[in-house]
């Protein structure tokens, strides 16, 4: 199956990073694209270890969750643990800039977790869009 959507697709010999904003390197593409070929349940359990971790060698893969998946659940997922890599030099730029790639707001009340765990936001500022998003 994946040897036809590969045979098929429109970007026939693209690869992930030349397809999207985020570089990386041989070993994180090939993270992402064994990533991309698993099952919904399977990417969420995966972004949940990976996430867990704080290993930085896993950021650009929760960086792609976030921006690319088709799932809502695994962008949350890895939503929920990306502040565990705010050490990582792009993940505070990543958080900043999300509204360039996807809208933050349907990723609420993650968005505005990871703000306040990265300390992009206050804690107030958490409250107020969490109360905001209520409405």
């Amino acid at each position: 199956m994946i040897f036809f959507k590969k045979l098929f697709r429109r970007d026939k010999g693209r690869t992930f990073s030349e397809m999207s904003e985020i570089e990386l390197n041989d070993s994180e593409e090939k993270l992402v694209e064994k990533f991309s070929a698993l099952n919904t349940d399977t990417r969420i359990k995966k972004i949940m270890a990976y996430g867990d971790s704080g290993d930085l060698r896993y950021y650009e893969l929760l960086k792609y969750s976030i921006i690319h998946d088709p799932d809502l659940h695994v962008k949350m997922a890895a939503l929920k643990r990306i502040h565990l890599f705010k050490s990582h030099i792009d993940c505070i730029p990543m958080l900043t800039n999300l509204s360039e790639y996807i809208n933050p707001k349907a990723l609420e009340p993650y968005y505005s977790m990871a703000l306040s765990r990265t300390e992009l936001i206050t804690i107030e500022e958490f409250e107020k869009r969490i109360n905001e998003a209520g409405k």
